[in-house]
């Protein structure tokens, strides 16, 4: 085939790509996003873009990104707010869907957690607290701030916003590497599928955002759903935040507030048990902005008994309920409800803690008491 022939039949398949992807989609909106995340609208000819993004809103897997979406609505105003307030584009919302489905219980076999999958050493140098009573990268407030500020500082040392969301996705060095291998950061260049210059997960994880932006600002799209008032989503914050000492039960809480034990926890799963850590200090406690005023009229503080547990149990292999329970002479129904657990199944290196019997004195030496005073 004449060369010249080939090269303008390229770029009539081109023209109708990028004429097919906005039409569908709304090119307004889409130009949009693209500038959000200081990509040039060339990027519109990523015939991968096209594919994943035509088979997200098409195919069986838009049904669970509906559903993740929907499940989020408490979250998903107050991080748009918080992007907004940062001067943070506000389509990095779609990078905690990527990461999480906006899911605080979300967890990673690379130790990530919350709603921005973050590793433990990342989360304790943004300054989350980690330890064996509360991990606050489950914490959607402080999490999101701790978020935003690594996204700044990538962005910082980037230069582009597209850049940022992959460093977050693949490391920093990970891209400055490969940055240096295609002696471009174009996004046309780095997102290269022969090349490879970056990973797969990660051009997938671009592709995502991207996608995910268009498809849940496009009325179109979410008319076949019926889930139009999703573009209202984010005008109205959901939830409200109170300050409780430390120490205080999750159940007084609840109860003063008039809402169910685990609704209150499903709020609040920075907190690893049933009460908040044992501490003088105060902590943030999240609950609809329904159930405020009946807290702030009811709430009667009640504090854990420490002396009713001992120190941390950690799961080791073979371990059971059963044989947990049994070692330490309580019930199963005793060591499920101190550890808010509902299922049976125990994971290897899971912290448990165990409530004694009064009977029990002699394990009394190695109690949370004693351990906090260390």
């Amino acid at each position: 085939m004449n060369i010249k022939l080939y090269f303008m039949l390229i770029c009539l398949f081109c023209l109708n790509l990028q004429a097919s992807f906005y039409e569908y989609q709304n090119t307004l909106n889409a130009q949009n996003i693209l500038t959000a995340f200081d990509i040039d609208t060339s990027y519109q000819v990523d015939t991968a873009l096209f594919t994943q993004h035509y088979e997200r809103t098409i195919g069986k897997e838009w049904e669970h990104f509906v559903e993740s979406y929907d499940k989020g609505y408490e979250y998903i105003p107050i991080l748009k707010q918080m992007l907004s307030d940062a001067e943070v584009p506000q389509e990095f919302l779609y990078l905690a869907m990527a990461e999480s489905r906006f899911s605080t219980k979300a967890y990673s076999t690379k130790q990530a957690s919350g709603i921005w999958q973050i590793i433990p050493s990342t989360a304790r140098s943004l300054g989350l607290k980690i330890d064996d009573f509360i991990d606050e990268r489950r914490d959607p407030i402080k999490s999101t701030e701790a978020a935003i500020k690594y996204l700044k500082f990538l962005k910082e040392s980037t230069g582009k916003w597209y850049l940022a969301a992959m460093a977050y996705n693949c490391g920093i060095g990970r891209l400055q590497k490969a940055i240096k291998e295609a002696g471009s950061d174009d996004i046309n260049i780095l997102m290269d599928g022969e090349k490879q210059y970056i990973p797969l997960e990660t051009r997938n994880y671009i592709r995502l955002i991207l996608s995910m932006n268009v498809a849940f600002s496009n009325i179109d799209t979410l008319k076949t759903q019926d889930k139009e008032y999703f573009l209202n989503r984010g005008t109205t914050t959901t939830l409200a935040s109170v300050k409780v000492r430390g120490g205080t039960s999750l159940e007084s809480i609840s109860k003063g507030a008039g809402m169910k034990f685990d609704d209150l926890k499903s709020y609040n799963r920075q907190f690893r048990y049933g009460f908040l850590p044992p501490s003088d200090t105060e902590f943030d406690v999240y609950l609809p902005y329904e159930h405020l005023l009946t807290f702030k009229k009811n709430f009667k503080p009640q504090k854990v008994d420490l002396s009713k547990f001992i120190i941390v149990y950690k799961v080791k292999k073979g371990d059971s309920l059963y044989s947990i329970a049994k070692k330490y002479n309580i019930s199963i129904a005793s060591l499920k409800n101190a550890n808010n657990i509902k299922k049976s199944l125990l994971s290897i290196n899971q912290k448990l803690v165990i409530p004694l019997k009064h009977t029990n004195t002699k394990l009394a030496n190695n109690t949370l008491a004693k351990k906090i005073k260390k």
